[in-house]
């Protein structure tokens, strides 16, 4: 993606990678439960769409993060539909599957990386990685890797709790790994990572909560506009010159 298309990787960049999270458990259920498309047709449509979206990305001058938070979205609702299939109809054993998972992420991750270190000298602090298609790879992977480690740890520890330990890891790493995250790509993607484990365990227990008692439609929509609304009325950092990268 161009660079005038790409957030800033600030508060407001994790905030929306949260929401997203959260909003992506829901809207992959949804997706999956109404439309009954399975797995291949499915990702095939996703396919088709994220394909549309980096068409139009191409063509368009415009600044605007719209084209990333799309694709984000896109492939976080496909990431859903792949780990459920891929836990629950082929049974791959759900550590074997996460370590795969973590080693995909971070070949995908060193491969975007490699690629990026010759463009990144001069660029300003909080520049997002490369978005070209390791990194798509990489946050597919992270995106299927949290919804099987968020499961596990809902089933372990109930959606309520695993929800609150897993908030406050979250919490704890963006303290202390968010001013790196431009310039260190493993803090990165390890906050991505954490982020969507995270987002898995309060999207499931948002919807299935017989407490809160919404359901799932009504969680995917109050997740969604939750995002949305960060986004629009939360206005970003701009970019900062580091004077290390020249």
């Amino acid at each position: 993606m161009k660079r005038k298309h790409m957030p800033v990787i600030d508060w407001r960049y994790w905030g929306g990678i949260t929401l997203v999270s959260i909003f992506g458990t829901n809207m992959g259920d949804l997706y999956a439960h109404t439309l009954h498309l399975g797995v291949y047709l499915g990702v095939a449509i996703l396919t088709v769409l994220a394909s549309i979206v980096f068409w139009q990305e191409r063509k368009s001058d415009r600044s605007t993060e719209l084209f990333y938070w799309l694709v984000i979205i896109i492939v976080r609702t496909g990431a859903t539909n792949i780990a459920d299939y891929l836990a629950f109809r082929v049974h791959i054993p759900q550590l074997l599957l996460s370590c795969g998972l973590a080693l995909l992420i971070a070949l995908a991750a060193v491969i975007s990386a490699r690629r990026g270190a010759r463009h990144a000298i001069g660029l300003p602090r909080g520049t997002l990685p490369p978005t070209d298609a390791a990194y798509w790879v990489a946050m597919l992977g992270a995106g299927v890797f949290g919804t099987v480690v968020g499961d596990v740890a809902s089933h372990f520890l109930g959606e309520g709790y695993a929800s609150l330990a897993l908030g406050a890891l979250l919490a704890l790493a963006l303290a202390a790994g968010r001013g790196t995250a431009s310039r260190w790509f493993v803090a990165y993607w390890a906050m991505v990572m954490i982020a969507r484990t995270t987002g898995t365990a309060m999207g499931d227990w948002l919807a299935e909560n017989k407490v809160v008692d919404i359901g799932l439609p009504v969680s995917t929509l109050m997740t969604g506009t939750a995002f949305v609304a960060m986004l629009m009325l939360w206005r970003g950092t701009k970019p900062q010159h580091d004077p290390a990268r020249g």
